[in-house]
């Protein structure tokens, strides 16, 4: 993650909770299948959009709906999926 600029802990807080929650996820289910295919999903989906922080006056705030939590869930696990392996390590090593 990039550092950040801003000041604001509300941000902050809401960062730290959203980077715990998408370092989580597994990439596959308890039976090896993807997690994009698992019924899990919605869990995880669901636990990205609870996230919340409370005003000044005590009102709940949800930054996540549904939509914005699937897409930040959706982009965790293609990024990783984009990461080099540890055999693609082992072949560029043995090359190199």
């Amino acid at each position: 993650m990039k550092n950040k600029k801003s000041k604001s802990l509300i941000l902050d807080n809401i960062m730290t909770e959203v980077d715990e929650q998408l370092g989580a996820v597994p990439t596959a289910d308890f039976d090896g299948s993807p997690i994009e295919d698992s019924l899990h999903m919605d869990m995880l989906v669901d636990g990205i959009s609870a996230i919340h922080f409370v005003d000044g006056i005590g009102r709940k705030h949800y930054p996540f709906n549904k939509t914005v939590a699937t897409i930040l869930v959706e982009d965790e696990l293609e990024c990783r999926n984009l990461e080099p392996t540890l055999e693609d390590i082992n072949v560029d090593k043995k090359n190199n």
